[in-house]
């Protein structure tokens, strides 16, 4: 047995109100870990609360396949962005599962005014940032998969229907950058929107956000066609 530790990439606290520093020493000791014993990571789901509340080994252990979530409650495209290299790169996983946006979006309801953001503003944040997550994915010949954004139905913030707007922009553009780059796009939105082609079906998440059993089903279900049709088995 190896009795040295292996050097790793660990990016840091980023500040006390930064989403990204909840799981950072969880992440960092098992990150160590998989490199220490050189385990091959088959695929990295990448993202916020939707990927991080996901019982990944449930929908998909029964495959062999060596699975980690690096999904952060709270995360933005920022923050994901900063530790990046340090939750996907080192990794080296076969293949990349990303989807993570939907947290910038709650600045078009911050209470002080001075907090902020338009829905432009918004939309160029995750727009540059998971182009730049992309680049960096597919640079080192990780095949990256990007999903869409979920659809939300939460009446009880103002903003809301400007946030399904804004999500229903934001995942045309996604869409692009999977075709220009070459990476997979994972339709989830479509499946799991009201016929008003913006809002959450309201049967597939209890808080009007975080999909539960029958929403994971759908997504599950979606993943699989999709990666099925590109001859990638999960």
């Amino acid at each position: 047995m190896n009795h040295e530790r292996t050097e790793i990439i660990r990016p840091g606290f980023f500040s006390i109100e930064a989403a990204a520093d909840r799981r950072r020493n969880e992440f960092d000791y098992h990150n160590e870990a998989i490199l220490h014993h050189r385990v091959p990571v088959d695929f990295v789901f990448f993202g916020d609360s939707i990927t991080h509340w996901w019982d990944l080994q449930t929908y998909f252990g029964r495959t062999g396949k060596f699975i980690v979530n690096r999904g952060i409650g709270g995360d933005t495209t920022e923050f994901a962005r900063k530790r990046f290299a340090a939750d996907v790169l080192q990794l080296k996983p076969k293949h990349l599962v990303m989807k993570i946006g939907i947290n910038n979006t709650w600045a078009l309801d911050e209470w002080r005014v001075e907090d902020r953001k338009t829905a432009d503003q918004i939309y160029q944040e995750i727009v540059q940032d998971t182009e730049a997550m992309l680049h960096a994915s597919m640079g080192q010949g990780i095949s990256t998969i990007l999903c869409s954004l979920l659809p939300t139905c939460m009446d009880r913030y103002a903003q809301n229907h400007a946030r399904n707007l804004l999500v229903v922009k934001t995942n045309e553009a996604l869409k692009q950058l999977a075709e220009e780059t070459g990476a997979i796009y994972v339709d989830y939105h479509s499946r799991m929107v009201e016929t008003d082609g913006v809002t959450l079906r309201a049967e597939l998440a209890d808080d009007g956000l975080h999909p539960h059993v029958l929403g994971y089903n759908i997504m599950a279900e979606v993943l699989r066609q999709e990666l099925c049709r590109h001859g990638i088995e999960i």
